[in-house]
């Protein structure tokens, strides 16, 4: 009506007739207690009001369309955000291994990564602020869903030039040769924090279980507590994955297994239970699988 001053031009425009459009007007016009037009030389021009009516109707058609485009967008997987939650010691090696493959099938994804403790990416996961989280499972909450991406040997990291590699042979059910810790009473041990952490407890344990009190360095970081052992500074307590993941040091460092039972620690990937994840998060999961699986 604004562009042609006329209605009945206007109705065949918009391909109904004068009356129906007429009709729709004068409903709008009393619903809202104002005039959108008024005649002046023969034509309808539109008042302060249509003005109004006309600008914020021309935004709602726009932001219309851009919602359909961004519907078209996720249905093409053109557009979306990867929600992730994953311990610091774990982004170090899975994230650029990961990422990139997961970039050529989405590669105009946001990605939205939380750091955090397993205590705090679990709560995320629960209040719906993470999609996904990979980290060791301790305990598994009840109204979480877990899928296993691999089961982590507990296990020492010593120089090449270690003195006592001599005496590590092979024994069943142990994926390195195993060593006795009796032997490694007076070295030096990086372990992870005995308070907080879960392999800084089994560091802890080991010790306790063949009753030595060896001299420990307590160092958050795994990558630095293997680095400092490869350089023959110490003893690191770490999980089998350096063995997989940490090639690229100056000097190549030794993995031991110990103790007298085996353990291990499940690595796994959770989400809501009983919540369907869409296929980009589902995506990502088959990726990180297959990826892990060709370290094994």
């Amino acid at each position: 009506i604004a562009n042609t001053g006329n209605f009945s031009k206007a109705a065949e425009l918009l391909y109904v007739s004068q009356p129906t459009l007429s009709k729709f007007i004068s409903s709008m016009e009393n619903k809202l207690g104002v005039k959108f037009f008024e005649k002046i030389n023969g034509k309808f021009v539109p008042t302060p009001y249509g003005k109004a009516y006309i600008e914020y109707g021309q935004k709602i058609l726009q932001l219309e369309s851009e919602l359909k485009n961004s519907i078209n967008d996720i249905s093409n997987l053109r557009k979306g955000t990867l929600s992730l939650a994953i311990t610091p010691t774990r982004d170090l090696y899975i994230l650029p291994l990961i990422l990139p493959e997961f970039r050529k099938v989405y590669p105009n994804f946001n990605i939205d990564i939380l750091e955090e403790s397993i205590d705090k990416i679990e709560s995320s996961i629960l209040e719906n602020k993470s999609k996904i989280g990979i980290y060791i499972a301790d305990e598994q909450n009840k109204h979480l869903h877990y899928e296993i991406l691999d089961e982590e040997e507990v296990v020492i990291c010593v120089c090449k030039d270690f003195k006592y590699i001599e005496f590590a042979e092979k024994k069943d059910g142990f994926k390195f040769p195993w060593i006795d810790l009796k032997l490694l009473k007076d070295e030096t041990f990086f372990i992870s924090n005995p308070n907080t952490a879960k392999l800084g407890k089994l560091s802890k344990l080991y010790f306790s279980e063949c009753n030595i009190e060896p001299k420990t360095v307590v160092i958050k970081n795994m990558e630095t507590r293997l680095r400092l052992a490869s350089i023959g500074e110490g003893i690191a307590f770490t999980y089998d994955i350096g063995e997989k993941f940490f090639k690229s040091f100056e000097k190549t460092p030794v993995f031991l297994s110990i103790g007298n039972v085996k353990r291990c620690n499940k690595f796994v990937v959770s989400s809501l239970k009983n919540v369907h994840l869409d296929k980009a998060h589902s995506d990502f999961i088959k990726i990180t699988k297959e990826l892990l699986g060709c370290y094994k």
